[in-house]
C-alpha cells in the first residue's frame, strides 16, 4: 500500500510540478476540432462561450477612437490608424507598467495617457482590443504558445464584417499581413501562408514598431500554437468585476501575489477561458486537456484512498 501511494504521489507531483502544465490543467481551455471553429464569426462562437462588453460601456476608449477613425474608408485603414494611435501613447523613456495583466483596461489607458510605457505586447493588445470594440467591432485576444503550452507572445484579432474575416493585428509589428488582393489575414491563415512559403506581405508602420517584418516572421516558428480568448470582456479586470461571485472582495484578492491572484480569478471567475485546436497543445507531451484532468483526478483518488487505508491500518502487535 505504501508503494502504491508513493508511485501515484510521484506521478501527481510530476504532472503538477510544472507551472505551464498546472496552468493548462487548472485554467479553462476549450478544445475545438478544426480550424473552421477558430475562424468562425463571433456569432458562431457564442455557444462556445464567446463574450464581450457592450460598446457603450467603453466610452473612455470611444472618445479616443472616434476622431482617429473619422474618414477611414476600409477596416484595414482603421486598424492601421488605431495601431499608430496606441503607439503614440507610449513613452519609451519610462518603465513598463507594473502587473499589466492584472490591471483594469481603463487603468492601463490612463497610465499610458500620463506617459507610462507600453513596451509589452500585452498592454498594446489590451488597448487595441478596447478601442476596436468601442467603435462597434468585435475583438478577441490571441496568445502564441509552444506545443507544451508555454505562452510567449500576445496579439489581438479584430473582426471585419466588411471582409467577413478576423484580422490579426500584432502589437510588436504594429501591423498585419495581407493576401494578394490586399485583404488583411487572420493569424491562422497568415501562419499557414508562411509555412507553405506562399507570398506574405506585411503592412506595418515604418517607424512605430518593436519588431521588423523579418523579426515577426522569424518569431512564428518558435510558438507554433495560437489560442484564442473566449472571455473578451475588456472591462472584466476593472475593480469589482473580477473573481465571479466573489467580486465584492476583488480589492483584497487582487492584492495577492500575481500567480495566486490569477489562478483564483480563473477558478472562481472566468478569466482565462480560451479555445485551441484539438491536439495542438499536449500536456506533458502526451495528454490533451481532458486527458490531463482525468489523470489528475485518478492520481488524486488513488493517493487519497491509499493514505486513508494506511491511516486506518492498526499497528501490528508484537
Amino acid at each position: 500500500m505504501t508503494a502504491l501511494l508513493l508511485v501515484h504521489l510521484i506521478g501527481l507531483l510530476v504532472l503538477l510540478g510544472n507551472t505551464d502544465r498546472l496552468r493548462l490543467i487548472a485554467y479553462d481551455y476549450h478544445e475545438v476540432p478544426s480550424e473552421a471553429d477558430m475562424v468562425a464569426p463571433p456569432s458562431a462562437l457564442v455557444e462556445l462561450g464567446y463574450t464581450e462588453d457592450e460598446p457603450a460601456d467603453l466610452f473612455t476608449f470611444r472618445r479616443l477612437a472616434e476622431p482617429v477613425l473619422a474618414g477611414a474608408q476600409t477596416d484595414a485603414e482603421r486598424v492601421r490608424r488605431l495601431g499608430d494611435l496606441v503607439y503614440s501613447l507610449r513613452d519609451d523613456r519610462t518603465t513598463d507598467l507594473a502587473k499589466p495583466d492584472d490591471q483594469g483596461r481603463s487603468s492601463i489607458l490612463s497610465h499610458l495617457r500620463q506617459g507610462a510605457n507600453a513596451n509589452g505586447c500585452g498592454e498594446i493588445a489590451i488597448v487595441m482590443s478596447a478601442l476596436w470594440r468601442s467603435a462597434g467591432g468585435h475583438s478577441r485576444g490571441v496568445q502564441w504558445a509552444t506545443s507544451e503550452g508555454r505562452a510567449g507572445h500576445n496579439g489581438v484579432e479584430l473582426y471585419s464584417a466588411a471582409y467577413g474575416r478576423w484580422i490579426y493585428y500584432d502589437p510588436n509589428l504594429n501591423g498585419y499581413g495581407v493576401d494578394a488582393d490586399g485583404i488583411p489575414l487572420s493569424l491562422a491563415v497568415l501562419r499557414s501562408n508562411v509555412l507553405t512559403k506562399q507570398g506574405v506581405h506585411l503592412i506595418a508602420s515604418p517607424s512605430r514598431h518593436d519588431w521588423t517584418p523579418d523579426e515577426f516572421i522569424a518569431a512564428l516558428p518558435y510558438y507554433p500554437v495560437e489560442s484564442y480568448a473566449l472571455n473578451n470582456r475588456v472591462l472584466y479586470r476593472e475593480t469589482g468585476h473580477r473573481f465571479g461571485r466573489f467580486a465584492r472582495y476583488s480589492s483584497w484578492l487582487s492584492a495577492l501575489p500575481g500567480p495566486i491572484s490569477r489562478i483564483l480569478d480563473n477558478l472562481i471567475g472566468d478569466r482565462d477561458r480560451r479555445m485551441v485546436i484539438d491536439g495542438k497543445i499536449q500536456v506533458a507531451g502526451l495528454l490533451t486537456f481532458t486527458g490531463a484532468r482525468i489523470a489528475v483526478f485518478y492520481l488524486l483518488t488513488i493517493v487519497a484512498l491509499s493514505a486513508y487505508a494506511l491511516g486506518r491500518r492498526r499497528p501490528e502487535t508484537l
